[in-house]
């Protein structure tokens, strides 16, 4: 078990079972705490009850794009001093890019397949700046 992301708490939101498993047991083996969720409006919801350090989330969701979602989130913490930071993950360069994301406003980027080193340095950057 790697200590990586201790302390880090992370909202995962990903409809994809196989790919939300792998990412659970990655993140969770490197320390971080981990809430997953299947859909936008889960999301939502959970973040009245948990306080993520940074989101994760699926480019693609069935209820909402993950644009919409960022924009729901950042309504939510408008009021907010620092924002939680967000990170979009698409199944691949094909559907969506770095340079789109980041248009989009999320604040990192990655796509399938994402490798443990990616991961735990894209959450780093974030929660470190």
């Amino acid at each position: 078990m790697s200590t990586e992301l201790t302390g880090i708490k992370v909202l995962l939101v990903e409809n994809e079972m196989d790919i939300a498993g792998m990412l659970c047991f990655v993140l969770e083996d490197a320390g971080a705490e981990i809430v997953q969720v299947l859909s936008g409006l889960e999301a939502l919801s959970q973040l009245t009850r948990f306080s993520p350090t940074v989101i994760l989330c699926n480019i693609r969701l069935p209820d909402m794009t993950g644009e919409k979602l960022l924009q729901s989130i950042r309504l939510q913490q408008s009021d907010a001093k620092k924002q939680i930071p967000v990170i979009g993950v698409a199944d691949s360069h094909r559907d969506f890019s770095r340079a789109a994301a980041t248009k989009a406003g999320f604040d990192g980027f990655l796509s399938h397949p994402i490798s443990s080193r990616q991961l735990f340095a894209e959450i780093r950057s974030l929660v470190t700046s």
